[in-house]
């Protein structure tokens, strides 16, 4: 963006109620507003870059992490935007087994198989992926959530451990 007194200055020019001479008190006001006004209109912008994520840097993507509850910041940053806009899209086909493999790889989980019973009504998730403790119990939470209700989900990890959900 051009700084505030450049287009305070383009403004005021052509109506020739001021004079605009360099040095002149208004020409000094002017640059007196825009030294207040340019840091204002930079955070602005960089709001604005943070808040999509597509634009968004660091500090963006670690808010929209947190909100949608998908914290991976050793990933590089492509990968982040793309697992998060994963996570927001919601498309025709997601109520699926391989909708739900999606979900799971916009998780974070890059190992995970997704069968389906239909005759017993269950679905079962086998993750290959290592996983501390925390990570299992935050997992669980998320497929919790994004289960259908009327499956019984059994979730198997590779360290040979199990829930139902």
């Amino acid at each position: 963006m051009d700084s505030s007194y450049l287009s305070m200055r383009q403004k005021l020019a052509p109506l020739r109620l001021y004079t605009l001479a360099p040095g002149s008190a208004a020409d000094c006001e002017l640059k007196a507003y825009a030294a207040g006004l340019d840091p204002l209109f930079d955070a602005l912008e960089q709001d604005e870059r943070e808040a999509f994520i597509g634009t968004a840097g660091d500090e963006g993507l670690r808010a929209w992490e947190m909100f949608l509850e998908r914290e991976k910041p050793d990933l590089p940053t492509e990968k982040r935007r793309a697992l998060l806009l994963g996570a927001m899209r919601v498309e025709e086909g997601e109520a699926t087994a391989e909708g739900f493999l999606h979900f799971l790889h916009n998780c974070g989980l890059e190992q995970v198989t997704v069968r389906e019973r239909h005759d017993r009504q269950r679905l079962s998730v086998f993750i290959d992926d290592r996983l501390n403790e925390g990570e299992k119990t935050a997992i669980g939470k998320k497929i919790a959530q994004a289960a259908p209700a009327h499956l019984l989900v059994t979730v198997a990890y590779q360290d040979g451990s199990s829930i139902d959900i």
